[in-house]
């Protein structure tokens, strides 16, 4: 059986204000949401983000925020990367009692030529760059340093990006979004290992054809055979790191019905076949199901933005 994947992603805090950076290395992931904002920063290498029905490419020198409860989707470029994220919580905009439950969108993405800034990117690349700094190094009163830096972060954002706002009883769609995920997620999950028909799962979803298919190109940013491919890949890459199966048998376990169309499908989804895929050998340990993170040196990433002009302090 695949892994079971929960497509919303609890965020925890070391704050209570509820923000927190850190850095991490890509290989994929699936579709999945959560409350927080999210801020992605490449160090090295590329990142491909698929959100709201789109694909972007980014690498050092972008920078791309995802708002709160947006479906979005990771996966490593053509090199291994390395990320700085910065995620915090809605919550960072009540202040006081007296504030109002509003969610704001903001429009931050380097790779979208159509977002304007009223300010130079690597203003905000370099503020995530100091908060994490000053996580990393934890020099006395870095703590106060990292709420600062945040906050002048926050307040860039409504000063020198576009964005729009909403009061949260008005968030029923983004709600129909990611509960038509979970529904879609559960049924592939339960189903990869059999011949999934599209109307069975419009018949699960309660759907038509043509609104799922909408559903994948406008959310998910791929089709739903694609979607279905993805849990199928990722659990045959996981069977070919952590067995000795045949491949063949790998194939058939994971819904393929003969070894063409796994290996086509594979080649497709991976870049390699899957007989050069096992041959690499084991994959650094996984970090998290959801993220698709695996494991790096943290300690040569403090030094390569040290030593980086890109990522001026």
């Amino acid at each position: 059986m695949a892994e079971s994947v929960s497509l919303y992603e609890e965020i925890e805090y070391p704050f209570t204000l509820g923000f927190k950076c850190f850095t991490a290395s890509l290989e994929s992931s699936c579709p999945h949401w959560h409350d927080a904002y999210e801020i992605v920063v490449p160090v090295e290498g590329q990142v491909r983000v698929r959100y709201k029905g789109a694909a972007y490419t980014l690498e050092r020198g972008s920078i791309m925020l995802i708002n709160s409860r947006e479906i979005h989707a990771f996966a490593s470029g053509t090199q291994q990367n390395i990320c700085l994220f910065l995620q915090f919580s809605p919550n960072v905009f009540k202040l006081d009692r007296s504030s109002d439950a509003r969610i704001y969108n903001f429009y931050l993405n380097t790779a979208d030529p159509s977002i304007r800034l009223r300010t130079r990117p690597e203003r905000f690349i370099e503020a995530v760059v100091r908060i994490w700094l000053h996580s990393y190094e934890k020099k006395k009163g870095y703590q106060y340093l990292m709420h600062a830096e945040f906050f002048r972060l926050i307040g860039d954002l409504f000063a020198h990006t576009i964005y729009d706002e909403r009061f949260l009883s008005d968030s029923n769609a983004a709600d129909s979004d990611t509960y038509i995920l979970d529904q879609l997620s559960s049924y592939v999950h339960e189903h990869y290992t059999e011949d999934i028909c599209m109307e069975d799962i419009c018949r699960t979803l309660g759907m038509s054809r043509s609104t799922l298919y909408r559903f994948g190109k406008n959310v998910l940013g791929c089709s739903i055979n694609d979607y279905v491919h993805h849990v199928r890949i990722k659990e045959a890459k996981r069977l070919l790191r952590r067995t000795e199966q045949c491949i063949s048998v790998i194939g058939q376990n994971c819904g393929y019905s003969n070894d063409t169309s796994f290996y086509r499908a594979f080649k497709s989804h991976v870049g390699k076949t899957p007989s050069e895929f096992r041959k690499e050998g084991a994959a650094p340990s996984s970090d998290g199901r959801i993220q698709g993170y695996i494991s790096h040196d943290t300690g040569a990433v403090y030094r390569l933005v040290k030593a980086s002009s890109l990522f001026a302090q």
